[in-house]
């Protein structure tokens, strides 16, 4: 369909042809009066031409005025452009006058810039108006339809309405179907536009976390340096001892998180690549998270199913991404959530569930943005995240609200990526 920017300059553009075809009549009128054979009611023509222009010069001003343009009112102008040019050739002999080709531009009009209903509609008039045509009109020259049928002439005619009928039928079929693709390509493209950018984003905050973890590493660095060296001259105090005991476990723990961050922002690891059953990997990446949040339950449910588990080679950047999951749904329950998994013979999927109030509308609408956030002191970078490497990886990421209250995240991943 034509979109807000598109329709206004299309009816421009309709009223700058039809501009043409009215000077084109007049034209035509005035050499009718230096050509003897030809009889013209000319009071009745300039009278349907005086109309015309009027219509086009009121349409002008509705499109300057820019009051409800719509398809509808668009479609309408097309409506009276066949209607105009109908009665214009009624009296200037019918389906005789050579100029009744001009039907097929508001027909090709229609097809390129509607849909396949107004196409249709248009065609059907066309033709009805064609027909119409054969029977009744003013002739053209001053020989009658006797003359006309005794030369043989009316098969040519009738040969033209064939042509005119077969001519309709391949622009509603052939245009309508290049159109679309064209229309076709254009989402694709928009779609690979909007995938861009949200790859340049992710390409962004791989350069800001690798800037964090090379600017992170040396103050880190310089507190573990004076926390051993608190160890060695207070060895003898417990308290100091069990405090800097304390301080070197969450160290390690500041270093491990800055290794993801560095694998992430595209160093190398050398852990990195193994391969391993698809079952073990959602029960290795629970245990690791449950390092992580202790206080929270996770529950693990597997779907039944008739084959092996599959093998895939674990992503670091696909386990943060569950991650980014998990941490979602315990901050919305708090108590307990449930991970579950299965894999048929094209995919493999898992479901993050909690018992908290769900998403909120505007997540449930968001196409992947990092702006949202339903946490008061969060960034909205953890489902963007996780959508962006799960999009990576030619799988889908669907965030629902469970009837019961609760919010699901379901991740589809296809084996052939494994």
């Amino acid at each position: 369909m034509t979109g807000a920017r598109v329709l206004p300059r299309n009816m421009g553009r309709l009223l700058l042809m039809r501009t043409v075809l009215i000077f084109c009549q007049l034209m035509l009128v005035l050499a009718s009066l230096l050509y003897n054979g030809i009889t013209l009611p000319l009071p009745e023509m300039m009278v349907v031409i005086t109309l015309y222009i009027a219509v086009n010069v009121l349409s002008l001003v509705f499109l300057l005025r820019n009051r409800g343009l719509s398809e509808r009112v668009y479609f309408g102008q097309l409506l009276a452009d066949v209607l105009f040019l109908t009665v214009l050739l009624y009296f200037s002999g019918g389906y005789t006058n050579p100029f009744i080709s001009l039907y097929l531009l508001p027909l090709i009009v229609v097809s390129t810039t509607l849909g396949r209903q107004q196409a249709l509609m248009m065609a059907a008039l066309i033709l009805a108006c064609y027909t119409l045509l054969v029977f009744n009109y003013w002739p053209l020259f001053s020989m009658g339809m006797a003359s006309v049928q005794t030369s043989g002439f009316h098969l040519h005619l009738l040969g033209m309405w064939f042509s005119f009928a077969l001519s309709v039928g391949l622009i509603v079929f052939f245009i309508m179907r290049m159109t679309r693709s064209i229309r076709e390509r254009d989402i694709r493209l928009s779609e690979m536009r909007e995938k861009a950018e949200r790859d340049s984003h992710v390409l962004a905050l791989g350069a800001m976390a690798a800037g964090a973890a090379h600017e992170l590493g040396t103050p880190l660095s310089t507190v573990a340096i004076v926390v051993h060296e608190l160890e060695c001259d207070f060895a003898g105090e417990t308290a100091i001892t069990g405090q800097t005991a304390i301080l070197k476990a969450e160290l390690a723990r500041c270093k491990q998180v800055l290794s993801q961050l560095s694998f992430t922002a595209g160093h190398l690891r050398a852990e990195g690549g193994r391969r391993l059953g698809f079952d073990a990997y959602i029960k290795d990446v629970a245990t690791q998270w449950k390092l992580l949040r202790p206080q929270v339950e996770l529950r693990l449910s597997a779907s039944s199913v008739n084959d092996s588990s599959p093998q895939l080679v674990a992503d670091i950047t696909l386990t943060q991404a569950l991650f980014n999951l998990l941490n979602n749904a315990a901050d919305a329950s708090g108590q307990s959530i449930e991970l579950g998994y299965g894999w048929d013979a094209d995919s493999l999927w898992l479901e993050v569930r909690d018992d908290g109030p769900g998403f909120s509308q505007s997540v449930l609408e968001n196409t992947g943005q990092p702006e949202v956030s339903t946490k008061s002191d969060g960034r909205g970078l953890g489902l963007f995240l996780s959508r962006a490497v799960v999009d990576r990886l030619g799988g889908q990421l669907q965030l629902s609200n469970a009837g019961g209250g609760g919010a699901c995240a379901r991740i589809t991943l296809p084996r052939s990526e494994f």
